[in-house]
């Protein structure tokens, strides 16, 4: 997974890094391992760091630059002519490389993969396009009259003070040269959004594949509502991104919505943490419970999504330590039993928990008194489409890549 972002400043006597720098903050949430600039001025000129960018120093200076946050590390791949920034899979980048920078209609429509991308060219132009299948998001908006942004997702434009225009098709591709936007579709839609998106991956204030983050979240709380009611003392969400499950759950029991956790420092995205001591720390400052919302009470508990279960049973103990008479965990989407071969960073089949046990085991294992995932039917019913990618959750994927 990873967060791109291209900005274009119309008159050239503006510095776009700043911009770029704050944009790419704004996405981080879509990857943070590793990240790079590529900036134009009087030529290209890389600032490749496998840092995250909160730790990015701004050296460079330019009129319009791209940037890469996400776990691939060599993002953007650039030559002295064009510099891209992917979000999924793009099989043999460095020939794709080779060849837009010759024929980039030629290069798109033969590419192989399933992505989102950002380019750079020396000739002045930042130009988005997204695969046919629209897999991975990507948005297009601006800064006033006065720069071009292309980007992941509307956050990376509102947190400069831009404005998101409007989404980039699946099969389109957009060139933002001057004062000029032009668009030109070239492949035929064949819709598949990321179901993933919707759950967990997009930010809460975002707009993916034609979906307001935070609406469709409270949906998918009313949704486990209807699925699965429990009348308990209370009702949390972990945050960040299961939050909006929980005001929805709320909502259509009339359960009350407690804040069931506070941070501690910087937040750590759990299911992209490379290793288990990570999850488990990680766990403990993203998820410190207060013990005033949980004690003596039965707790229903609601997260996005279950990988391998590390951070729920370590949060369902931390629980219990405080207090929690009960604890009935809900799950805000089906169960994910397969990998992605889409850019998605989820397990191998092995190693999730959900493809390898019964309900009842897993409510034992992490110390649940009941378990309920949100069906296959629900999830489209609360986003509204039934043109998504569920492959994680059902192994029937879109497109062969």
């Amino acid at each position: 997974m990873a967060g791109i972002v291209g900005v274009l400043a119309f008159d050239r006597i503006w510095n776009v890094s700043k911009f770029l720098y704050y944009s790419m903050i704004g996405l981080q949430h879509r990857g943070y391992a590793t990240s790079g600039v590529v900036m134009l001025n009087e030529g290209m000129e890389s600032f490749i760091n496998d840092v995250s960018p909160e730790d990015l120093e701004f050296q460079l200076d330019g009129w319009a630059g791209i940037g890469y946050t996400g776990s691939r590390r060599g993002y953007p791949i650039h030559n002295d002519e064009v510099a891209i920034s992917v979000d999924g899979v793009l099989k043999d980048p460095q020939g794709f490389l080779r060849t837009f920078t010759k024929d980039r209609e030629k290069a798109l429509e033969e590419a192989k993969g399933a992505f989102s991308l950002v380019a750079l060219t020396r000739e002045g132009e930042v130009i988005g396009y997204r695969d046919e299948t629209g897999v991975r998001p990507l948005s297009l908006g601006g800064f006033g009259f006065d720069m071009g942004i292309i980007a992941s997702e509307p956050v990376a434009m509102n947190v400069i003070g831009g404005d998101f225009r409007r989404e980039i098709l699946p099969g389109e591709m957009v060139t933002i040269s001057g004062l000029n936007v032009k668009s030109v579709i070239l492949k035929e839609p064949k819709k598949a959004y990321c179901s993933i998106e919707y759950v967990y991956q997009a930010r809460i204030d975002s707009f993916v594949n034609e979906g307001n983050v935070y609406e469709t979240r409270v949906r998918i709380g009313e949704q486990l509502a209807d699925e699965k009611p429990i009348y308990a003392d209370t009702v949390i969400g972990v945050p960040e991104t299961a939050l909006p499950f929980a005001v929805g759950y709320s909502r259509k029991l009339g359960i009350p919505l407690d804040l069931g956790f506070t941070r501690t420092g910087s937040p750590i995205r759990t299911m992209l943490a490379s290793d288990s001591f990570l999850k488990i720390v990680g766990v403990q400052l993203k998820l410190n419970p207060i013990k005033g919302a949980v004690f003596g009470k039965r707790v229903v508990l609601i997260d996005d999504s279950m990988v391998t279960g590390t951070t729920l049973k370590n949060t369902i103990m931390s629980l219990r330590r405080l207090g929690a008479k009960e604890v009935h965990v809900l799950i805000g989407s089906p169960k994910l039993v397969s990998s992605c071969p889409y850019g998605i960073e989820v397990p191998e089949d092995k190693e999730l928990i959900a493809a390898n046990l019964s309900e009842d085991d897993i409510a034992k294992v992490l110390g649940a008194d009941s378990i309920h995932w949100l069906s296959l039917e629900g999830l489209q019913k609360a986003i509204s489409r039934s043109t998504l990618c569920t492959g994680c959750m059902t192994k029937s994927y879109p497109k062969v890549i």
